[in-house]
């Protein structure tokens, strides 16, 4: 019963946040840049503002339906030869087979996953979490540099600017992927003991 309400209450988070993340980044940029043309991405700065709520709709509505698969639809997980081994669970239920990290780590990069079902809902709930921290650091950036004026904000900014956001986002990436399986592992472990 309570590990149905914290998926519950995962779910509508993953919805929520997103949503009020995104929403806040669109008006933010609506506010300081009605034009578009302080826009630093240049895809979005490409589009109007009718479609990038457009677009923005789909992508919050993909993210949430990949969600709601891994709410109602949870993956059945094979635990590995070695049940407390978070890593070699992720690998036997992401390729079939069981890695250690490093293949793990080279093949999470560079291959596709055998298991699509996991995948998909693991993808769901890692986009969340970057939607919701890509957009308060689209937020803050607009503020600090174009309101607040920090100047070594703006250095680092416009150096890496296109990679600046990616260069932040990938620790939560990495810290939500491993979240994710360290989650379906608790998850198996729990229900296989309960058995």
């Amino acid at each position: 019963m309570r590990q149905s309400m914290n998926r519950t209450l995962i779910f509508i988070a993953s919805i929520v946040a997103p949503t009020i993340a995104r929403a806040a980044d669109i008006g933010t940029t609506y506010a300081f840049t009605p034009d578009l043309a302080l826009e630093g991405n240049p895809a979005m700065a490409s589009l109007d503002f009718p479609e990038i709520i457009a677009l923005n709709i789909a992508i919050v509505a993909a993210v949430s339906l990949m969600t709601y698969y891994w709410w109602r639809h949870p993956v059945d997980c094979k635990m590995p030869s070695n049940v407390d081994d978070t890593w070699a669970f992720a690998s036997l239920n992401y390729f079939g087979a069981e890695y250690p990290r490093r293949t793990f780590a080279y093949k999470f990069i560079a291959k596709f996953p055998t298991n699509w079902p996991l995948a998909i809902q693991m993808t769901g709930l890692v986009l969340s979490s970057i939607l919701v921290v890509g957009s308060c650091m689209a937020v803050f950036s607009w503020f600090a540099v174009h309101d607040w004026h920090l100047l070594w904000y703006r250095k680092a900014y416009f150096r890496t600017h296109f990679a600046f956001p990616y260069l932040l986002l990938l620790p939560v990436y990495l810290a939500a992927t491993a979240m994710y399986f360290r989650a379906e592992h608790a998850r198996i472990h729990t229900k296989l003991n309960n058995e």
